[in-house]
């Protein structure tokens, strides 16, 4: 069967506004979708594809480019001075941690839980105070959202982990 030139024109015309798009479209994919569109790619043997894929996820620091600029991740708690209760940082972390796993699996990111959400982020939004101004009594608090989230939210993120290590 022979092709017109016209049918050629069209089919490397689609091919390519395909490729456009993918790649116009790769800022709004989770780093799990990027993860799993680089492995399809790889697989297919798209080089095109694979190129765009890997660079969109090095840009993020995700996948085989987690941890390449970074050389650490962790979370930094500052309590105030009057916080006497002993057993306050451990919920406070906790707390935090898991508020921190919680936007991670809503975004789908692999990369550090603590950018762009310091304790300080965390205690505003949570308990509506800043973390300068938090008291003993506040760890109540803090419990209480571990007895609400922490099961839950441990067994997601390791899913997602399991999904990020594998990338």
């Amino acid at each position: 069967m022979r092709r017109s030139s016209h049918q050629v024109a069209a089919v490397v015309a689609l091919v390519c506004l395909t490729n456009f798009a993918v790649a116009e479209d790769l800022t709004s994919f989770s780093d799990v979708q990027l993860a799993e569109r680089a492995r399809e790619a790889v697989v297919a043997q798209d080089a095109e594809a694979a190129l765009d894929l890997l660079t969109e996820m090095q840009r993020r620091g995700t996948g085989v480019f987690a941890g390449a600029e970074r050389s650490s991740c962790g979370e930094v708690i500052d309590l105030p001075e009057g916080i006497s209760d002993w057993r306050f940082k451990g919920a406070a972390r906790q707390a935090y941690i898991t508020a921190a796993k919680r936007k991670a699996l809503e975004a789908g990111t692999c990369g550090c839980l603590f950018d762009g959400f310091s304790f300080d982020n965390f205690t505003s939004q949570f308990l509506g105070k800043s973390a300068a101004d938090l008291i003993n009594n506040d760890r109540g608090d803090f419990e209480a959202y571990l007895t609400q989230h922490q099961r839950e939210t441990e067994a997601h993120y390791r899913d997602l982990e399991t999904v990020c290590r594998s990338m």
